[in-house]
């Protein structure tokens, strides 16, 4: 009796375990673009930085919703985590700090005009830059994003309450401030 318990219960934990895997394995791709075209194949993918088993993206949806999102590797491959995004300015008018987005606890993001020539501080510490002049010229005009910058600051903690600058970076000239 005791032996068909035990054969019992390892057959239901390797069917639990097959079907597990069976799950993992479906929902794996073997990089993190594929990963992300997997939820939605029509976003325009910006990448920030892939960096051991973590990669960060942001992405244009339906050509005016800018987005961000962490794709994780795993031991069955990369997986994308929550999407998050929000409307673009339909101007294109970021020479302020407007229209920042929060994805998670601990990503700030915005775009900016002339990030060559702007710094971005988020309690005193400088936001990265990505220009978005890396993308195909082509998909560059299609969205309008001629002369942006992606601005993006992570924090070991949740934000809250952090304090936004926009810094003019050859005359250290204050243009903007926000609170969070």
């Amino acid at each position: 009796m005791k032996k068909r318990l035990i054969i019992s219960v390892s057959l239901i934990t390797l069917l639990i375990a097959f079907i597990w895997l069976m799950s993992e394995k479906s929902t794996s791709h073997s990089e993190p673009q594929e990963a992300l075209f997997s939820i939605d194949y029509d976003l325009s993918l910006i990448p920030s930085y892939k960096i051991n088993d973590k990669a960060l993206f942001f992405f244009i949806k339906n050509t005016n919703n800018l987005g961000a999102v962490y794709v994780q590797k795993g031991i069955l491959g990369w997986k994308a985590g929550m999407l998050t995004w929000s409307p673009m300015d339909v101007e294109r008018a970021y020479e302020k700090l407007i229209g920042y987005q929060i994805h998670g606890d601990n990503l700030i993001y915005g775009l900016i005009k002339q990030g060559n020539d702007r710094i971005v501080e988020i309690d005193g510490d400088r936001a990265s830059m990505l220009n978005l002049a890396m993308l195909p010229p082509s998909e560059v005009e299609k969205l309008r994003l001629e002369g942006l910058y992606i601005w993006y600051f992570e924090s070991d903690k949740p934000l809250k309450g952090e304090e936004i600058k926009l810094f003019n970076k050859d005359t250290g000239e204050e243009l903007d401030r926000l609170e969070l």
